[in-house]
This record gives C-alpha cells, sequence and structure tokens, in this order.
C-alpha cells in the first residue's frame, strides 16, 4: 500500500540521487558554479529532514501498536472468560495473525480448543465428489441435502465434529467427522481439550493478487454459513488492513443471508484488530452480529463498549 512513508522514502532517495550527481559533476568539472554547490547542499539538508521525519512516523507507529496491545488487553480482559474456541484458518491465511488471533482469545480468558487448517481442495470442483463421499456417512445426522452445495457440506461437517452451541464434551461421533475429513485431505484438526467450541474464529487470507474468483469467494461463504449450523457463534477475521478488494470478509459483507447472521473483522492483523476480533466473538456467543474494521461496509470499528 502507497502510503505517508512511502513517499517519504521515494523522495529521501530522489534527494541522495541529486546530490551524488552534483557532487560527481562538481568533482569532474571545476567550472560548475557555486549555485549547483549551494543546491547540492540544500539537497542534504532535505534528505536530513525527511530522514528526522521517517523515524518520526516510525516512532508513532511503534507506539501506536504498542498503546492498542496494552489497552486491548484491558479492554477484552475476561470477554471470553471460560469460552472453548476453535480457530480455523482458510487457506492462506497468514500464520502470524491465526497465532496472533489464538494468543488474544487465551488473554481474554478463552480457550483453544481446537485448531483447524481447511486445505483449498475443499473448493475445487474437481473434488466435489470426493467431498462428497467424505461427508455422505452423517448426512442424516447433520442434515445435508443433495441440493447443498459441496462447501455447505463441508462447513456443516465440520461444524457438527468441532462446535457445539452449549459447552460440552466431544462425542465419539464428532471426532469421527474430524477424521473423516482429515483422512480424505479436505483439513487438518489439532486437540487440545476434548470440549467442543462454542465460539468459532475463522481467520482469512489478505487480498490476493490477482484476486479469487468469485465462485471461490462464494464457496466460502457458504462453508461459513454452514459452520454457523452447530456453533454459538462464528466470526470471520480478515488481514485486510492493507485492501479489502477480493477478500473473505467482503464477500460475507455483500452476501444478503451471510451478513445477517454472520460477524467479520477486517483488520485483525492489526493489534486493535485482534481486540475487536475478540470482542465481536462476545458478541456473537451474546445474539448479535455485526462487522467491524475500518473498511468497506464496516458497521463501526468495534461493538459498542461494555459488550453485554
Amino acid at each position: 500500500m502507497i502510503n505517508f512513508r512511502y513517499h517519504i522514502v521515494s523522495l529521501m532517495a530522489v534527494f541522495l540521487a541529486l546530490a551524488v550527481g552534483i557532487a560527481v559533476g562538481v568533482s569532474l568539472s571545476p567550472s560548475v558554479s557555486e549555485g549547483l554547490n549551494q543546491q547540492a547542499a540544500q539537497d542534504r539538508k532535505q534528505v536530513t529532514e525527511l530522514r528526522t521525519e521517517l523515524d518520526r512516523v516510525n516512532a508513532l507507529d511503534r507506539y501506536r501498536e504498542a498503546w492498542a496491545e496494552r489497552t486491548g488487553e484491558q479492554v477484552a480482559l475476561n470477554a471470553l472468560s471460560g469460552v472453548a474456541v476453535a480457530v480455523v484458518s482458510m487457506p492462506d491465511a497468514p500464520a502470524g495473525v491465526v497465532q496472533a488471533v489464538g494468543d488474544g482469545v487465551r488473554q481474554a480468558g478463552g480457550t483453544v480448543v481446537r485448531s483447524v487448517k481447511v486445505d483449498k481442495s475443499v473448493f475445487d470442483p474437481a473434488q466435489a465428489e470426493q467431498l462428497d463421499a467424505a461427508v455422505a456417512p452423517y448426512a442424516e445426522q447433520v442434515g445435508l441435502d443433495d441440493a447443498m452445495p459441496p462447501a455447505t457440506r463441508f462447513g456443516r461437517v465440520l461444524s457438527w465434529s468441532i462446535a457445539a452451541k452449549a459447552p460440552q464434551a466431544r462425542e465419539e461421533r464428532a471426532v469421527a467427522m474430524g477424521d473423516a475429513l482429515q483422512k480424505a485431505g479436505f483439513a487438518t484438526l489439532s486437540d487440545s481439550s476434548n470440549r467442543q467450541a462454542e465460539l468459532v474464529v475463522v481467520v482469512t487470507a489478505a487480498a490476493a493478487d490477482p484476486q479469487l474468483a468469485p465462485e471461490v469467494l462464494q464457496a466460502h461463504v457458504q462453508a461459513y454459513l454452514g459452520l454457523l449450523v452447530h456453533a454459538g457463534g462464528v466470526v470471520v477475521a480478515g488481514p485486510n488492513s492493507d485492501d479489502i478488494t477480493g477478500t473473505d470478509v467482503l464477500a460475507v459483507r455483500s452476501d444478503g443471508d451471510a451478513a445477517d447472521v454472520l460477524s467479520t473483522v477486517d483488520v485483525a492483523d492489526l493489534p486493535s484488530g485482534v481486540t475487536t476480533t475478540v470482542l465481536t466473538g462476545q458478541e456473537q456467543l451474546l445474539g448479535r452480529q455485526g462487522h467491524y474494521g475500518a473498511l468497506t461496509r464496516a458497521d463501526a470499528p468495534l461493538p459498542t463498549l461494555p459488550v453485554r
């Protein structure tokens, strides 16, 4: 993203190049006027001033991040106290953001009972038959029907495998569903507890170049709606502070059905965004939803405080 820091660095490069050129010219041609020497001195002064300004901007950025982290810890304190959470990472979700969200859940008093990595093959039309075969044994229990697209089927089975609307232990059938998805290569599940998750937080990918095809984005949304079937709440958190175009977060916000039941956060790559994700999860568990952050179709920067 082109920002103020980018312009400062660019200007510094220009002035440095100009200063070097003038210095070389002076050394090669003794007849160069005194005016060029003065210009070189002025350019060096400009570079020094720009470097000082860049240092100031970097220091302010560090301050904002530190402030957001420390304040966020207090704002989100006990927001998820005693809550079991599953963190689901979509294909190409940044590992650092996944880790930060998990840490945020724990700092808010929650427990990450399950980590899930979704494979991109879930959304590959060529894998639809294999996906249907993997979830077919559980069709009656989870309410699958022939009209459902493959991504919805996947989402519903995953939801039953990892989540529950109220605190409960993970039953043998739920374990078998997760094993079936893993064996077929559609997801990887890691357990740290035998509890089912009441809250599911999905960490999505940053904006891609080229953008994901609309049908892939729609399939992602279908999976998220499926996840909500057996969970107490679902938050879709995107590391999209640089760009939201062509992302899962914007796809959810643009979908009439999903926008009314799922919650989204578009700045999960920022410390303040992690706090917002935690508070949004708390709000989901209370039966409300919203779309938060700084970008397109956000309702507000964060849920109304205190969340209750």
